[in-house]
């Protein structure tokens, strides 16, 4: 089934953001008086594409609300100058997406990452023009892989859009089980940050080892 709308994921997707969040985490933990995990406990976290509030709460799930939110403070405070220093895009990604939009496929980034902070990733690498618009977290709104990001969210994008022209693409657990429960077709990324055996779980319908996959799914 040829598919012409294309959600792409950002971390572990189409950029490598791991040694920014990384760096980030532990200044958080440090600045809450929190014993930071061990770099595989945070990594093991991060491969369920989760948001800030749910891995903090993974690892100190006794916490209060105000102690979370100064985690999530404490983390954005830095994350952009990190994200500046360490983050980079998958090889590949530019001339990909150019090649995708010159078949006429729609493209939007469907993120956990919030969204103020996987916007400016998107404008310092120059790609905001690539995309039909970018979804990432914010206050109140669902985030993958709850099925109403489906509707409350991707619907303002492409409101009558079929289902089967949709393809959910992303490295973790979050993506594949997003595209499960919104019936849409899956793409595994390989390469991202996802843990492999709990990806393979949700039966992508695709797998990808690098971006350059993307061309290789039926448009």
């Amino acid at each position: 089934m040829p598919h012409d709308i294309f959600l792409l994921d950002y971390d572990g997707t189409l950029a490598e953001t791991r040694p920014a969040i990384l760096s980030c985490l532990s200044l958080a933990f440090e600045a809450v008086q929190e014993p930071a995990p061990s770099i595989e406990a945070l990594k093991e976290q991060l491969s369920r594409g989760g948001t800030l509030a749910t891995l903090f709460q993974a690892f100190v799930p006794q916490s209060d609300a105000l102690k979370a939110q100064a985690f999530e403070r404490a983390y954005r405070a830095r994350y952009l100058d990190e994200d500046e220093r360490k983050t980079v895009l998958f090889d590949g990604v530019v001339p990909v997406l150019e090649a995708l939009k010159a078949k006429n496929v729609h493209l939007a980034v469907l993120s956990n990452k919030h969204a103020p902070t996987v916007l400016a990733s998107i404008q310092r690498f120059q790609l905001g023009h690539f995309f039909d618009g970018v979804i990432g977290s914010e206050v109140g709104q669902p985030v993958k892989p709850d099925i109403r990001v489906m509707e409350e969210r991707v619907r303002l994008l492409y409101p009558e859009a079929a289902l089967e022209r949709f393809v959910m693409v992303g490295d973790t657990t979050a993506d594949l089980l997003f595209a499960r429960r919104a019936g849409l077709a899956s793409c595994w990324a390989r390469y991202g940050h996802g843990h492999t055996e709990q990806c393979l779980e949700q039966q992508p319908d695709y797998v990808m080892d690098d971006v350059k996959g993307l061309l290789a799914l039926p448009v």
